[in-house]
């Protein structure tokens, strides 16, 4: 499943270090749910496009592995807060340790030696892969074998394991997000209520959030197109005046992951 959010989310943050803070309460959301992937959604005029930047980097440095990032950022003034990130504890995110075969583990591209790439994978230990990758590159490996050298183990370049091993971050238009998906969900007030009938994610899955600016339905009248997909309410009769994104993750994530892991039965109403 992967999940939108638009490109204003942080607009009423009222300091960096809320913007920080929000940002990791989405990281933490999308990790706690699995999602594969992060959208951040552009739309109508007026693109802070510094700011989307700033999201993209922040996010992509939270589903890092802690023990990667001084390898695959460079100094950068905008990460100078990014201790305030929440850490995500997941597995790729676990403490190195001694490898052994069979271990599947996260790296980056050090350095080539003759035909084979060095991939550091933490501890001080690196991974022998026989082909050439571009240096600073990010690949999973699976450990089969030590080597005669008592750091360097020899691997092979693996696909991503069944674990959960982070998301990714891209940025799209808004009339583009649904494209290449089996079900698009939609959230927001004006929706439908989830009363009527909790959906069960059917294929690749998209759900797409709305901002402090506007809600995905009138995002959509600014784009000037039809929503396609469901449009459902999943916080009926909320508290408050508004919910904010990242609360609305973790309701709306919270009740998917429910619908598609744990009921049993019949299609509900909304998947007829």
């Amino acid at each position: 499943m992967d999940i939108a959010i638009p490109h204003d989310v942080l607009a009423e943050a009222p300091d960096d270090e809320s913007k920080v803070r929000k940002l990791g309460y989405i990281a933490r959301g999308a990790a706690v749910f699995r999602a594969e992937t992060i959208i951040i959604y552009t739309y109508g005029e007026g693109v802070d496009w510094e700011e989307v930047e700033l999201m993209k980097l922040l996010l992509e440095y939270a589903s890092t592995p802690p023990h990667l990032r001084r390898r695959l950022f460079k100094l950068d003034r905008r990460l100078k807060l990014a201790g305030l990130l929440p850490p995500l504890r997941i597995p790729s995110h676990m403490p190195p340790r001694e490898p052994s075969a069979g271990d599947v583990v996260d790296g980056v591209v050090e350095r080539w030696d003759g035909y084979y790439s060095l991939v550091y994978i933490g501890g001080g230990k690196y991974a022998k892969i026989p082909k050439p990758y571009p240096i600073g590159s990010r690949l999973i490996v699976r450990i089969e074998a030590e080597t005669s050298r008592p750091d360097t183990y020899r691997a092979v370049v693996v696909k991503r394991p069944p674990d959960y091993w982070g998301y990714r971050v891209e940025v799209k238009p808004f009339k583009q997000l649904a494209e290449g998906y089996d079900t698009a969900i939609y959230t927001g007030r004006e929706g439908r209520s989830v009363c009527e009938g909790l959906p069960r994610p059917v294929g690749r899955t998209l759900v797409v959030f709305g901002g402090p600016k506007a809600g995905v339905d009138e995002i959509a009248r600014i784009e000037g197109i039809e929503l396609k997909g469901l449009f459902l309410n999943f916080i009926p009769r909320q508290g408050t005046e508004a919910v904010r994104t990242e609360e609305a993750i973790f309701a709306v994530l919270a009740l998917l992951n429910y619908a598609n892991i744990c009921s049993v039965g019949k299609p509900t109403k909304a998947e007829k």
